[in-house]
């Protein structure tokens, strides 16, 4: 696999995944055209709280 291939992948993924999730949630609260920034941070707190959420459960906090 060639370095730029792996970087496409992640910008994809994190385009898709983190940034795309931070824009629906903020769609949510009637921010429609959301800073690209904002809506990667709002992406990555949702992802880092949906993970602590599981992983708590999995050890039956």
């Amino acid at each position: 696999m060639s370095p730029r291939f792996v970087r496409d992948l992640v910008s994809f993924l994190i385009d898709t995944f983190v940034t795309g999730i931070g824009r629906v949630l903020l769609w949510e609260i009637n921010e429609y055209e959301p800073p690209e920034i904002v809506a990667l941070v709002i992406g990555l707190t949702f992802w880092a709280l949906l993970i602590f959420l599981v992983w708590a459960a999995l050890m039956g906090w």
